[in-house]
């Protein structure tokens, strides 16, 4: 008479145990990515620096500053913002003018609104970003400009606390007419709006006393 080997079944221990063991696990695994996270937040909150960004310009502006030397000057209107959170810090603004060969550094720089400017000396831009008007003004130690007709670049540039070297914004392409040039040695200015359509800044003359984008952009002395 054989006798048959009884298995006895899986307690209900054993059960309960594996389930705890999986337990186990998926909570590691969800305090591993909170703390990614964490991480991450930190990291685009307080540690990341991000850059400086700047808008393209709607409106760029040839023209003299209304002071006894009238010097020349660009102008352009545009938003300024950080790609983080911290923001930045700039020490200081301008422009280099491209035609051809020849450059011309646009260096004295002023912000603000219409009538209300004052002279860039450090502006702290945060990620909501910064919207005014920017005067860049030829040196007084500098030779007058003539700007003569052709194709334009302008690179504008800013100097961000902590870099060594000035950081490079935006690049504008426009074309100053024949008769945009004559037009600005009679001391009118050209106003050249960018045209969506077209993707192309578009010119047109314009006395600069009608207008309130011309204002001092710095008290000069003679």
């Amino acid at each position: 008479m054989s006798v048959g080997v009884r298995v006895p079944p899986p307690t209900p221990m054993t059960c309960a145990s594996s389930w705890g063991k999986g337990m186990g696990a998926v909570s590691i695994v969800i305090s591993l990515i909170a703390v990614a996270i964490s991480a991450t937040t930190l990291w685009l909150t307080y540690l990341r620096r991000g850059r400086l960004a700047m808008t393209k310009p709607t409106l760029v502006f040839f023209g003299h500053d209304p002071v006894p030397r009238t010097p020349e000057k660009i102008f352009l209107r545009t938003l300024l913002y950080s790609t983080a959170t911290q923001g930045q810090m700039i020490e200081g603004m301008y422009v280099k003018l491209r035609r051809e060969d020849s450059e011309q550094t646009f260096s004295f720089w002023a912000y603000g609104e219409s009538e209300k400017l004052v002279a860039g000396g450090g502006l702290h831009v945060g990620r909501a970003g910064f919207s005014a008007n920017h005067h860049f003004v030829l040196s007084v130690h500098c030779p007058s400009y003539e700007f003569l007709p052709g194709d334009y670049t302008i690179d504008v540039y800013a100097h961000v606390v902590g870099k060594k070297s000035a950081s490079k914004l935006k690049q504008i392409n426009l074309t100053l007419t024949d008769e945009h040039a004559t037009a600005l040695t009679r001391r009118e200015g050209i106003f050249f709006e960018w045209e969506p359509d077209t993707q192309v800044y578009v010119g047109h003359q314009k006395n600069p006393r009608e207008t309130p984008y011309t204002a001092n952009a710095v008290p000069m002395s003679d």
